[in-house]
């Protein structure tokens, strides 16, 4: 008869723990305070094109020039709706001195990606990338996620996870 060594059996079960927590840590499930910059930045930025829920078509070709903050957002997304604010704030900051922002709605229906704007009352423009190959192009497997681009059309900054109002700043100012 075989017997279990309980000091190993201890040791996996530990692992599979380690294992877990780990995987909780993701970009996507990551806390305000945990969301780190993402390698990635200094390459030229995809360019796209999105239908807006105003009406009209964001195309970041037609912004090149202009500093463009462009946020990855689902409205089933805990994380998304806490910096909500935050990106409108930065938005009513920035506006005036032409930065402009583009909320992308992932892996989301419309009608509550418009839902999520509405709630949020996002003055800038938003809509959904319906085919999905926004987020192929940008590699989005967690939302939220910010990019910051430059006026010459390379990515300066990558944030996966919640942004703040003081990153935002931060991060536009060296775009600018």
């Amino acid at each position: 008869m075989k017997t279990i060594d309980i000091r190993r059996l201890n040791i996996y079960g530990t692992l599979v723990l380690i294992l877990m927590i780990s995987l909780m840590a993701l970009p996507g499930c990551k806390k305000k305070e945990e969301a780190v910059k993402e390698d990635g930045a200094g390459g030229a930025a995809i360019p796209f094109k999105v239908a807006t829920f105003q009406g009209s078509e964001f195309s970041l070709e037609a912004v090149k020039g202009k500093p463009v903050v462009v946020n990855f957002f689902a409205s089933w997304c805990g994380p998304c709706r806490m910096e909500a604010k935050d990106l409108e704030k930065a938005y009513g900051t920035f506006k005036p001195v032409g930065v402009e922002f583009i909320g992308v709605a992932v892996d989301d229906t419309e009608e509550g990606a418009k839902a999520f704007v509405k709630e949020f009352k996002w003055s800038f423009p938003a809509g959904r990338d319906a085919s999905g190959e926004i987020m192929k192009a940008y590699n989005i497997f967690a939302v939220p996620q910010t990019y910051i681009i430059g006026k010459d059309g390379t990515v300066k900054y990558i944030h996966s996870g919640v942004i703040d109002e003081e990153i935002l700043t931060r991060e536009i100012r060296k775009a600018l």
